[in-house]
């Protein structure tokens, strides 16, 4: 798994995707090798996470260590 710090929050995703943060936007997003979109997470103008997820993917929260993992939903729930 990657890493990367977004704001007081720390990321954790699969090595195949790429994250594309815009400080400007408070939003990353995560793509794969292909350019398929996987999901993006953004600070709003409340300063509260949100997420946005694709139907193939899993995010997974841990508020208490402020740390969010974007894991392939496959790899999860154990579907081909």
């Amino acid at each position: 798994m990657k890493k990367i710090t977004f704001y007081d929050w720390t990321v954790h995703y699969p090595e195949h995707v790429t994250a594309v943060k815009d400080d400007t936007e408070k939003k990353m997003v995560f793509l794969e090798q292909t350019v398929e979109f996987k999901g993006i997470i953004r600070i709003d103008e409340n300063d509260e996470l949100q997420i946005k997820p694709t139907w193939d993917c899993v995010i997974i929260i841990n508020a208490k260590n402020m740390s969010v993992t974007v894991r392939d939903a496959e790899d999860v729930v154990g579907l081909p």
